[in-house]
């Protein structure tokens, strides 16, 4: 069975769509590593795109280079919404019942996220320390049973590789990427940094040329 569905992704990242309300979230440690399945449910999301690697650092609140030491996949909810303005309530306005037949809506067709804990190996921006261990966010998993994929998002995989991860922040939520193309990069074993897929940006230099870039535009902001 294969099923599509469209998200709206708002702010800066998919996590984004919660920050308003809040979110919880019911968890399953099967991981990105659970068993292939024939039930795919594929969203398509609407990130905020960037006209340059300079444009996304400068919106970054953390750039780190990090390799992943676990993951969980789960299921994220709103919280129950309080207060009457739509900007931080979008279930304003709505009748009780209304607003009841909206969260029933959304657990029947629940957004799936896959939370990688990576171990921090340099800083480039942000306040997160070398040996800090960090999670990510990414939208898609295999949650009990069917798989969730988005069809821009490459997954952080385990099993040593380096990744330079350029995120957003939530407060106590997971990190998110703020783009799962434009600030998603691989560091090879010369220190070149790469993108994941052909929507990253190409010319980032070796990892000691980019933290001298992320320096200098953060001295410039």
């Amino acid at each position: 069975m294969n099923v599509r569905r469209n998200i709206l992704v708002t702010g800066t990242a998919m996590l984004a769509a919660f920050a308003a309300v809040g979110c919880s979230a019911e968890g399953s440690t099967n991981g990105a590593d659970s068993p292939a399945t024939s039930d795919t449910v594929t969203y398509h999301a609407d990130y905020p795109a960037y006209a340059s690697l300079d444009d996304v650092i400068k919106k970054s609140d953390a750039v780190v280079e990090g390799t992943v030491v676990g993951s969980r996949v789960q299921k994220v909810l709103p919280d129950a919404p309080a207060g009457d303005d739509p900007a931080t309530n979008p279930q304003a306005g709505l009748s009780p019942a209304e607003a009841k037949e909206a969260r029933k809506a959304a657990e029947a067709n629940p957004v799936i996220v896959t939370v990688s804990k990576v171990k921090v190996t340099r800083t480039l921006a942000g306040k997160v320390a070398v040996g800090d261990t960090i999670e990510v966010s990414q939208l898609g998993g295999t949650y009990k049973g069917v798989s969730y994929k988005e069809t821009d998002t490459t997954m952080l995989a385990k099993g040593g590789s380096k990744y330079v991860l350029m995120l957003a922040a939530h407060g106590k939520s997971p990190y998110d990427l703020l783009n799962p193309e434009q600030a998603l990069y691989t560091v090879k074993a010369d220190g070149t940094v790469k993108a994941v897929s052909v929507g990253g940006f190409t010319g980032a230099g070796k990892v000691d040329q980019l933290a001298a870039k992320v320096n200098r535009i953060a001295k410039n902001r």
